[in-house]
């Protein structure tokens, strides 16, 4: 009996311990960490999702984000945007796959704050927006930011940093220039130490070459353009040859683009009803080469992102059309095979191309019966304009310029006398505009929009 007990103490304490056989205890399966980096972010609203779900939200000045859920080898991960943050558009690249035997650290977050500035003629000032995620302008805490007298251009130079107005002066010619800004992380535009540089006669337009050291002017009670220099510090300088005369007798000249390669300018010579190109030397002095017929009273001139061909919008009302013309390699300008003009509204006055090339917009406007429309049109590969299926979209009274957002999402379009921004989401694939829920804002009375930019950065 007593070696039974025995037997029978000895059988349980080797089930306890298992008599050496292993442990019965499974072996975890290995996750791994899904993760990447975030850049750009300013606001804590940003909210990422992994495979539609997992929520996580990433406070601002963030560098790297974790989800919190990890998956298995084998497991299919999809980091996107749940929600936007305030006043910024953040975008994901390398955010899908397939997990192997490795943390994921590589899905990279971006996010950009989006501007828009607004030149407003009668009231010496220049609005200032942040552009929220549905495209909405809102006025920036610090709103307006005072410029010289009867503003009516503005550009941004290509890195985002500095920012310019031309000051016609129209009514007394005593001090036409360009007001000069930086812009701070936060959209402000702040004036340069120097603030000011001097023009010829009543500056329309300026333009600025892709590679941001050349800035050019059209004069149009001068009949000239001046050409600048542009500093480290964003001042702009005088060439040693400042001003080239356009050619012809009161030419007037009004709208002016340079082509991404830098090497040619075109000018809408509004008082000549031509175009005009100059050669760009490597000291950023303009040079005359070509005069070409245009409609009436030309006044705005795009060239597609290819540099391939031009677009002058021709305001003139016995015109009411868009010249089309192809750029040589040499940087001439031809009409395109058989094709002179296309149809434009009344009295068209600017023209504007979509970051991809594929699409135009022109505002169309007159001081009596005016048409108050964005004529749409698809960019064939030949270069030419094709209405689009709804062919126009409504502006408020005397819309005078057009910009749209880096991403083509959303365009913008100053009306003069409704002192307001008509603002539209872009269809990528079609390029109709259609009116946001809240389709205007206001730039305040009596402040007679001009010109707006957008800037992403």
């Amino acid at each position: 009996m007593m070696k039974i007990i025995k037997l029978t103490l000895i059988f349980i304490l080797c089930l306890l311990s298992s008599c050496g056989g292993g442990s019965s205890t499974p072996t975890p399966t290995p996750t791994y960490s899904i993760g990447g980096t975030v850049s750009g972010l300013t606001s804590d609203s940003l909210v990422l999702k992994n495979n539609n779900g997992d929520d996580l939200t990433i406070p601002a000045n963030s560098t790297s984000f974790t989800f919190n859920s990890a998956l298995v080898s084998g497991a299919i991960y999809a980091g996107t945007v749940g929600a936007q943050p305030a006043a910024q558009t953040c975008t994901v690249s390398h955010g899908s796959g397939t997990i192997a035997t490795l943390n994921i650290a590589n899905i990279i977050v971006t996010c950009k704050s989006q501007f828009a500035y607004v030149v407003n003629s009668s009231a010496n000032t220049v609005s200032m927006y942040s552009i929220g995620s549905d495209g909405i302008l809102t006025p920036l805490n610090v709103p307006t930011v005072a410029t010289g007298n009867l503003p009516n251009g503005i550009t941004i130079n290509p890195a985002g940093t500095f920012a310019y107005v031309t000051n016609t002066d129209f009514l007394q010619n005593t001090n036409p220039s360009i007001s000069m800004y930086s812009i701070g992380t936060n959209g402000i535009l702040t004036p340069l130490s120097t603030p000011t540089v001097v023009t010829g006669l009543a500056p329309q337009e300026i333009t600025i070459n892709l590679a941001g050291t050349f800035a050019y002017v059209t004069n149009m009670s001068s009949n000239t353009v001046s050409m600048f220099s542009i500093g480290i510090d964003g001042v702009l300088k005088p060439l040693s040859t400042p001003t080239v005369a356009t050619y012809g007798v009161a030419t007037s000249p009004a709208g002016i683009s340079v082509n991404p390669a830098g090497t040619f300018a075109y000018v809408a010579v509004s008082g000549f009803n031509s175009v005009q190109g100059y050669a760009i030397g490597s000291d950023g002095v303009i040079t005359f080469s070509q005069n070409i017929h245009s409609g009436q009273s030309p006044t705005s001139v795009a060239i597609n992102p290819a540099g391939t061909f031009a677009y002058v919008a021709n305001h003139g009302s016995g015109s009411n059309n868009i010249n089309i013309y192809s750029i040589g390699s040499d940087g001439s300008l031809a009409y395109l095979p058989g094709v002179t003009v296309v149809a434009a509204g009344t009295s068209p006055y600017s023209i504007t191309i979509n970051p991809a090339g594929t699409f135009a917009y022109v505002s169309n406007w007159a001081v009596v019966n005016g048409s108050n429309t964005i004529s749409m049109y698809s960019i064939g590969t030949n270069g030419m304009l094709t209405a689009l299926s709804t062919p126009t979209v409504a502006t408020g009274n005397r819309p005078t310029s057009i910009a749209i957002n880096a991403a083509g999402t959303f365009a913008y379009v100053t009306n003069e006398i409704s002192n307001t921004v008509s603002m539209y989401a872009v269809d990528v694939s079609t390029g109709i505009l259609t009116p946001l829920s809240t389709p205007t804002v206001s730039t305040g009375a009596g402040s007679n929009p001009s010109k707006i930019v957008v800037l992403s950065k």
